[in-house]
Order: structure tokens, then sequence, then C-alpha cells
């Protein structure tokens, strides 16, 4: 398969921000042998952001792919905060194919998505639909921190050369390392915890008689 520019620079701004986002120690008292990129949790990202978000447009509600003008974001934000010498970016990307918001430190990254979310920026020169849409840019950086979670501690890495698939496609190909971590026992029918309140008999024959 082949991987274009924008491509290449889309996965490098979420690999970054996915990177930034996630714990990069070990987790659950066990030893984590794999790292946000290794289990493709920026490639849940991009798919959440193409499929799942709607943009109101005149009175309806349309799906655009919204991977791309994030990314834009993402870097345009990282620009206002290393022009006005607010963090300070590395001479490259530590994400081949990345720009500014992937040159940053973890923690400048994370600088970044907050200066978003508090709308301390100038709007007008982010990209659309972004320009001057704060309700939008509040809800997109909360959305971006859910779905790096949703990535990260589902059964998505698991999915392999499937994740990618529309959901009905998609078969889990070996056990999810986080549901062995947290002791989950995997996909079932029903779980049977709840099964009612206890009733003395006076509560029963009195049931009975109505």
């Amino acid at each position: 398969m082949i991987i274009t520019q924008s491509q290449a620079y889309i996965e490098a701004t979420f690999q970054a921000l996915t990177d930034a986002i996630l714990p990069s120690t070990p987790q659950y008292g066990y030893e984590y042998p794999y790292s946000a990129s290794d289990m493709g949790v920026y490639q849940f990202v991009i798919y959440a952001l193409d499929h799942y978000i709607s943009v109101q447009r005149q009175l309806y509600h349309t799906i655009i792919p919204l991977a791309y003008p994030t990314a834009m974001m993402l870097d345009t934000a990282a620009i206002q905060l290393v022009n006005t010498h607010q963090v300070q970016a590395s001479p490259q990307s530590f994400f081949p194919g990345g720009r500014m918001f992937s040159c940053l430190s973890r923690q400048d990254r994370i600088r970044v998505l907050a200066t978003l979310e508090n709308l301390n920026l100038d709007l007008y020169l982010l990209p659309s639909p972004y320009q001057n849409n704060g309700g939008l840019i509040k809800h997109m950086t909360d959305a971006l921190n859910r779905f790096s979670m949703l990535g990260y501690y589902s059964e998505w890495p698991a999915y392999g050369s499937t994740r990618l698939l529309p959901p009905e496609n998609r078969r889990l190909e070996f056990f999810p390392l986080n549901w062995q971590l947290i002791g989950y026992p995997g996909v079932s029918l029903g779980y049977r915890d709840f099964r009612g309140f206890l009733l003395s008999y006076k509560q029963v024959k009195a049931a009975e008689a109505n």
C-alpha cells in the first residue's frame, strides 16, 4: 500500500498526539510491552475523526473527514505558541512526516491542547471548519482525549489487520492485552451479576394475594 505525503503527515501528527496523551510507563504493576504507536491507537483517532463526528452545514448535520483539518489545527496552534515563545520546537519532527506539532516535546504538545481548549490563541488563523468556531474547537479538543483513551483501553489493537474495516467486518485476531491487565474475561452473551432483590416469605404471600 502506497502512503501519500498527506497520509504520512496525518499519521505523524496523531502519533505525536497519542504519544503525548497516553501513558508511557508500566500500568497496573505489569511491564507494558507496547507503546500507543505499536498498538495503532493513532489509527483509531484518525478513523474516528473521519467517520464519527458530524458538522452542521446550513440546516443539516453532515459527517465530513476531519483528520486532516484537525492535524492542521494542531500545527497552527503549535506555530502560534512557538512564535510567542511559549514553547520551543525541536529542529526536526520526532515523527517522520510531521510538522510543527510533531516537533514539540510531550509536555509542550499537551500545552497546545490546553491552549486550544481555553481558546487562548488567534482563532481566525485556524483552518476551516475551526476558524472562529470556539464551540467546535472545545468539542474537538475533548474528543481527541476521549478517542485516544478509547483506542488505547478498548479492544481496538486486537482487531489487527481488520481494524480499519467497517465495524461489522472487524474480527478479534488475539485476546486484547488491556483486557488481560484489567481482568476482563472477554466477550459473553451476558454476565449475570444482579439477580433481583431478596423477598421475605410475607412479601411473597402478599404479592400472591394481590
